[in-house]
Parts: structure tokens; C-alpha cells; sequence
């Protein structure tokens, strides 16, 4: 049998950056996902992404209609919430949970966060990590790698390339077929994170990282199902023989304490939420407590 894994908070009460761990229960072993909730991004030190829009040149004399395809220099998301993950390789459980575990919690706190979610995701790199988008745009008016603009100028390198960068737009025509071909996508070993994040309802809304192109994807918080699907629930004693053969959900602990979440059986009885006395130790929580709690499919 897989052991339980469990979500547990590792940042400070109150912090602007909630940062969740998962590890196997009891949760001394190591990390296998992390996932970082900022509440609000850009208000500090603003933050830069480029729109990717459409401009039209038509002339019905000459006969003439042109779509071009365009990024445009911006601001849009700044005051968003901002979710980040990252898993241990074959850990797909552990990403799991920390992102629906993230998005429970952020229901839990709801007032903390705001309207609109966003996830930054990895553009496209070759082989020696090298980036098309980079090396087409960025490179024409920032020499350095990024990696050494990260180490000279630090968390917030970004901001210091979008001063450089042009207001205008710019025609992705008059870029490589390689960096057209980039904008928006993300490696192959991203893949399956970006199908995670759409799953939990996050969409791309045609905006793309400064640095490498990659997607934004975006939601409204109040829409996404970890949130609208989730209630709270008053505790009922624990019981093992009622609650191990019930369907799986998500269960986050009483607000108010250290961020703790998990998978597992649950089954309502009346207007209370029965779970395994197992469950009820790990979230540390005890008979007529609250629980923040949402049913989802098993395996």
C-alpha cells in the first residue's frame, strides 16, 4: 500500500508567499512536491509579461488582408494571486496533491488572495537549455544569458530586461520561424504539469513569459473547481469502518492553524463529515472542529 501523503505548511503565519510542502506521512521523510501561493504579485517591484495579440492590415483596393500576430510589453496581471509548483521526478501523486491541496487552502483563505490565479510555465529550450525566444528577441537588446542576469540583478532580473525591451509592439513576423514556433509552448517534461493545471481549470489567456515565452496560464479563483466545489464541514467522531470504504476527498484542517491537507476517505453523514481517526490526526483536528473538504474522483 502507497503511504499517505500529506501537505504541510512551511512559511511563516501571514507571510505574502504561502509555501506548501508535500512529504509520506508522518512527514519526516523528504520533499516530493512544493507549491508556492503568492497573494498578490507586481505591487512591490512590477512585473512584466508580453500579451500575444493580433493586428490587422486590410485594403479592400488593393485587395489586401493581413493578420499578423503581435507581444506587446505589459502590466496586465499585476495585484494576481500567483501559484507555483515543482515535483520530485516520479511523483505525480505528491504534484497532485499540492496543487489541489494549494487551491483548497486557498479557498480556506479566500479573503487573502485575489480575484484572478495565474501560473507561469517554462518556455521551450534545446538540448543546452538554450531559449529560441530568448536568442530571437530578447538577446537584440540584453546581451548576457539569463541565467547570469538572475545572478547579477537577483529575484526580480526580470524587471531590470522589460526596461530594455520595446513598448511597441512587435510583429512575430519579423522573428525566426524558431521563435514564432516557441511562444506559448513548453518543453515535453512540462507537458503533463500544464494537463494538471488545466485540469484544475487554470486556461492560457494569451499572455507569454518575458524571458522564453512561455504560457500564462489563468483563471478566476472563484471559478475553479477546488474552490466553488469545496465547503466546510463540521466533524463528526471519527470512525474507521464507515469512512475507509467511502469515495476520496480532498480535506484541508481548521483555518486558523499551520496549512495541513490530505486525500482521503470521507462520507457525510446528516449535516457532519465522518473521517478515519488516521485522517483526523494527521490534519490534527478532533470532533465538531471545521474542515474545508472536497470530493474527488479516487485513484
Amino acid at each position: 500500500m502507497s503511504p499517505t501523503l500529506l501537505l504541510l505548511e512551511a512559511s511563516a503565519p501571514d507571510a505574502p508567499v504561502l509555501h506548501l510542502q508535500v512529504r509520506a506521512a508522518p512527514a519526516d521523510g523528504p520533499v516530493l512536491a512544493e507549491a508556492r501561493l503568492a497573494t498578490a504579485i507586481g505591487l512591490a517591484v512590477p512585473r512584466f509579461w508580453f500579451h500575444v495579440g493580433c493586428t490587422v492590415h486590410a485594403s479592400a483596393s488593393l485587395g489586401l488582408f493581413q493578420r499578423q500576430r503581435t507581444l506587446l510589453l505589459g502590466n496586465d496581471h499585476t495585484g494576481a494571486s500567483e501559484l507555483s509548483l515543482q515535483g520530485a521526478p516520479g511523483e505525480p501523486a505528491a504534484l497532485q496533491l499540492a496543487l489541489h491541496g494549494a487551491l483548497l487552502l486557498l479557498a480556506q483563505q479566500r479573503m487573502r488572495f485575489a480575484p484572478r490565479l495565474l501560473a507561469e510555465l517554462p518556455g521551450v529550450r534545446d538540448a543546452a537549455g538554450r531559449s529560441p525566444f530568448w536568442d530571437g528577441l530578447v538577446r537584440h537588446v540584453h546581451a548576457a544569458e539569463p541565467a547570469e542576469a538572475a545572478r547579477r540583478a537577483g529575484e526580480h532580473w526580470r524587471a531590470g530586461v522589460a526596461a530594455l525591451l520595446p513598448r511597441q509592439a512587435v510583429y512575430t513576423a519579423f522573428l525566426g520561424a524558431e521563435v514564432q514556433a516557441a511562444i506559448a509552448q513548453v518543453p515535453p517534461e512540462t507537458l503533463a504539469l500544464r494537463e494538471l493545471l488545466e485540469h484544475a481549470g487554470l486556461r492560457y489567456g494569451h499572455h507569454v513569459g518575458i524571458d522564453d515565452g512561455g504560457p500564462v496560464l489563468e483563471a478566476e479563483t472563484d471559478t475553479l473547481p477546488a474552490v466553488a466545489g469545496s465547503r466546510q464541514w463540521l466533524l463528526a467522531p471519527p470512525d474507521e469502518a464507515a469512512a475507509m470504504s467511502a469515495p476520496h476527498w480532498l480535506l484541508a484542517g481548521a483555518d486558523g492553524q499551520p496549512a495541513r491537507a490530505l486525500r482521503a476517505a470521507a462520507v457525510v453523514r446528516g449535516e457532519r463529515l465522518v473521517i478515519t481517526p488516521a485522517s483526523a490526526r494527521l490534519l490534527r483536528v478532533a470532533e465538531g472542529e471545521r474542515v474545508r473538504a472536497w470530493p474527488v474522483q479516487a485513484g
